[in-house]
């Protein structure tokens, strides 16, 4: 019997994940839940139950487990409920806005005894898993050096711009990508992290940052550069690792993808003219059914799991330093880095307070 699945949110996440679910045997999205749009949201992916209020679906509907793509301030509230039905939780990333929230889900799914994974899918994107095979089995030597790049030109929905909300700016909604996968790229967790942030294209939207470069520094003296991007028209996500005896280079955008023209005059709005790059299986490409089919044996018992929820508390907790590494003028900051900020955020907004130490 298949995974069934109460998707919490109707937005372009929820579609991706919608998409996704239809290539993975293993789960079905039983129900939706979104204040405006869960009637049409089901009746366009054929969900046979759809909830004005999440806290319906989770009280009512017939579902196994929550996959929640719903903005950041409203995860650790979904997941309270549904660790206390007994279900198994998928929660879009960052886990929280910040680490006393993120660190309550966790304690909270571990008392439960549920499943809590975050929802990281380039740690499922074929060609970056394929890399980590290429590096494991020592095609360019013991790797030292790494670089990841993600970005595009804003973020597809208002409320990322409200850090009350979001937690912050590109860093915490991007940067969480690059992070994790450095990490996973490089079997380790970092010891150290350093970080400059800048505001170039919104400023006037929202006091985050809209680019951010985050070093870590690794045990034995590996470093990586993680690079996350709200001001990079055209986008990119790209990742490059270094070897003693090579070099290996991935390019998602430039994944196996169709070229379409678009003559300007014709562009209808929302669609871009001239040349694009089409792929012709993006969710596969950037891991989301792999994702879902993963959380269904990992639910199941039969997978350990790849990204539980302490290790993307540990990920949340390398943004906070490289926020406080921001308002320290990129100084290094040391993990582990405790923080009671309820916005990772906090730590980079302090030093704009006359109140700032």
């Amino acid at each position: 019997m298949p995974l069934r699945l109460g998707l919490v949110g109707a937005g372009f996440i929820a579609g991706v994940y919608a998409h996704a679910a239809r290539r993975v045997p293993a789960v079905e999205i039983a129900a939706v839940a979104s204040p405006r749009s869960a009637r049409a949201f089901a009746g366009r992916w054929g969900i046979p139950a759809a909830y004005d209020d999440w806290r319906r679906l989770i009280a009512d509907a017939p579902v196994d487990a929550v996959v929640i793509a719903a903005p950041n301030d409203l995860h650790l509230p979904i997941t309270l409920a549904a660790a206390a039905a007994g279900k198994h939780v998928l929660c879009e990333k960052p886990l929280a806005p910040g680490l006393p929230a993120a660190a309550e889900m966790v304690e909270a799914c571990g008392r439960a005894g549920v499943l809590l994974l975050c929802a990281e899918n380039l740690l499922f994107a074929p060609m970056y898993e394929r890399v980590r095979a290429l590096v494991r089995r020592g095609e360019i030597g013991q790797p030292y050096l790494l670089r990841q790049q993600q970005g595009h030109a804003g973020p597809y929905a208002d409320w990322f711009w409200d850090v009350s909300r979001a937690g912050g700016g590109a860093l915490i909604d991007i940067g969480c990508h690059g992070i994790a996968l450095a990490c996973r790229q490089l079997d380790a967790w970092p010891e150290a992290v350093a970080a400059v942030l800048g505001r170039f294209r919104h400023a006037a939207r929202t006091p985050a940052e809209d680019h951010a470069i985050v070093h870590l520094r690794f045990p034995g003296g590996a470093l990586a550069t993680v690079e996350a991007s709200w001001a990079l028209p055209g986008g990119a996500d790209l990742l490059e690792i270094v070897g003693a005896r090579g070099r290996l280079t991935a390019n998602l955008d430039d994944a196996p993808a169709i070229d379409l023209y678009r003559e300007p005059e014709s562009a209808e709005p929302g669609q871009l003219p001239g040349w694009q790059r089409v792929m012709y299986e993006e969710a596969w490409q950037f891991g989301f059914p792999q994702e879902l089919e993963h959380f269904a044996e990992a639910a199941a018992g039969r997978a350990e799991p790849r990204f539980p929820g302490r290790d993307a508390l540990r990920v949340l907790e390398i943004i906070c330093a490289a926020y406080e590494s921001a308002r320290r003028g990129g100084a290094w900051v040391s993990l582990p880095f405790p923080s009671a900020a309820p916005r990772a955020i906090d730590h980079w907004l302090a030093a704009e307070s006359p109140a700032a130490p």
